[in-house]
């Protein structure tokens, strides 16, 4: 693992610990009891369940304002929930999210989110409800094995809205009543540790130069993942550079700062390799199952997958990128297949429980696409192939056979199951371009269940918590969508569980 070193031996530039300001550079001298970095979800459900357990939390952010991102936020059960008579099995989530994670997660801490996130989720929904937010749960799971996801996944649309990441707003608002001052524009550069290295504060910058902030019960870090620095990737995330683009906003943000910072003072990350959180949208928002072709027109998976393996298999194509090739029947099709298979780009990923899919009115629907020009319609096959940048003769070769495997009932080249070969034949016929789209890199500090950094022996860092996309531990190979928004529910447990411990320690009960 990499670990911070002097600059002789560096092998990346962020290895390299900054000098500390001089006093005479010093404009302004801040205390307060609790330094949060960071004005997203983790940093911001930590600073209000701080202030409400009696802590006196400074939050700092970089940008101009607070953030968020995404649609969902998963946790396995929830009082929303149980008003639609869902429970979920913790035992069957848990096999579950460690077979998908390759058995390379710490085990403890996924059952620390397993229990403990139903009590934080029901600690945000009554906040989201004071500001005019309509929690909902979504409809929206793979239902089957191997690939078998759970309902869990929540938003916060205001009435009227689909779908929309709102809850970040109405903790800021909680915040400003709670009286917790937080800064903007304001980004912190380095931790302060004292002669035993525990850590005591940090840096930051303004527009008027350096300010020294003196953290009595420590620092957390809630800065968001890595993958804005190109640097960090190739160290640690090498295939987040083969994605078509970064959908991160506030674009520019998520530059591994906490990672630096966390690594400067000693600690260590808790993966090798970071995973991704990837998704194919970055053309069409739609995908679907039926027969995916690349550029040299040929098929080159099982289209019955769950988001994350499309995207893998997606990037790996001739440019990252394939084609979706749909018949005029696609949306009954669809409607049938959700009894075997959905989830993201499948389903309609803002569809509230209970309700019916409405394909026509998706939001990210195929009219959306065409409209957009990621997809295109044609009468028939041969003008479909002339319409997309595909080898013609091969893509017709490609067509024919797998209709030949749905006329069949048997997917002899991929295994697809037979409930899913649906074939195409009635025009007018649609192609959808997929690509995939980078939206975090969810691997960082290593942590204990307390939320404490630790180091390269697993000990705590003094004094330095992390939090959300800051830290690692929850994945595998990549991000796991056995509950869609998982890492939103992550970010929320993490910042509730960071600020219980820093209250204990302030009552000295470590």
């Amino acid at each position: 693992m990499y670990e911070a070193t002097t600059k002789d031996k560096a092998k990346w530039s962020f290895q390299i610990v900054p000098e500390a300001p001089k006093d005479s550079e010093i404009v302004e001298t801040l205390d307060c009891e609790a330094l949060v970095v960071g004005a997203g979800l983790g940093g911001l459900s930590t600073a209000c369940r701080l202030k409400e357990l009696g802590v006196s939390p400074l939050v700092l952010e970089k940008s101009e304002s607070f953030s968020g991102r995404g649609g969902h936020f998963g946790v396995p059960n929830s009082s929303l929930m149980e008003k639609y008579g869902i429970k979920n099995d913790l035992q069957e989530v848990a096999r579950q999210w460690i077979l998908m994670s390759g058995n390379n997660i710490d085990q403890e801490l996924l059952w620390t989110f397993l229990v403990r996130s139903k009590e934080a989720m029901d600690w945000l929904l009554p906040i989201t409800e004071r500001d005019g937010l309509a929690p909902r749960l979504v409809d929206c799971i793979y239902p089957s094995a191997p690939y078998t996801e759970f309902f869990g996944a929540h938003s916060f649309p205001p009435e009227g809205y689909i779908r929309g990441n709102f809850a970040p707003k109405a903790l800021y608002k909680y915040a400003q009543e709670l009286g917790i001052p937080c800064r903007f524009n304001t980004p912190v550069t380095q931790l302060i540790q004292n002669e035993e290295g525990k850590v005591i504060g940090a840096y930051a910058k303004t527009e008027a130069g350096i300010i020294k902030i003196n953290a009595e019960y420590g620092v957390i870090l809630a800065t968001g993942d890595i993958g804005g620095d190109e640097e960090m990737c190739r160290a640690y995330a090498p295939d987040a550079l083969r994605t078509l683009s970064s959908q991160y906003t506030p674009v520019g943000c998520n530059t591994g700062d906490g990672h630096k910072m966390a690594l400067w003072a000693g600690a260590t990350m808790a993966e090798e390799v970071f995973p991704l959180m990837m998704h194919p949208q970055n053309y069409a928002w739609v995908n679907y199952f039926f027969l995916f072709v690349n550029k040299n027109g040929k098929r080159f998976m099982n289209e019955d997958c769950y988001v994350q393996g499309r995207a893998t298999s997606i990037m790996r194509q001739p440019d990252g990128y394939c084609y979706s090739i749909m018949a005029a029947d696609y949306a009954e099709n669809v409607l049938d297949s959700l009894k075997y298979g959905g989830g993201i780009l499948w389903g309609n990923a803002g569809l509230r429980y209970g309700e019916p899919m409405n394909i026509a009115t998706d939001f990210l629907s195929v009219d959306t696409a065409i409209e957009q020009g990621n997809a295109v319609k044609a009468d028939t096959i041969e003008e479909l192939a002339d319409l997309i940048d595909v080898d013609k003769e091969e893509f017709l070769k490609t067509f024919a056979k797998y209709n030949e495997f749905c006329e069949k009932g048997q997917d002899l080249q991929f295994g697809k199951r037979k409930e899913l070969l649906y074939p195409l034949k009635k025009g007018p016929f649609i192609a959808a371009k997929l690509g995939t789209a980078l939206l975090e890199v969810v691997g960082g500090v290593e942590i204990d269940t307390q939320m404490h950094a630790l180091d390269k022996n697993k000990k705590p860092v003094a004094g330095l918590y992390a939090v959300g996309d800051t830290t690692g531990g929850m994945y595998g190979h990549e991000y796991v969508t056995s509950i869609l928004g998982n890492s939103h529910g992550r970010a929320l447990t993490w910042g509730y569980l960071a600020a219980e411990t820093i209250s204990a320690e302030k009552n000295g009960n470590k």
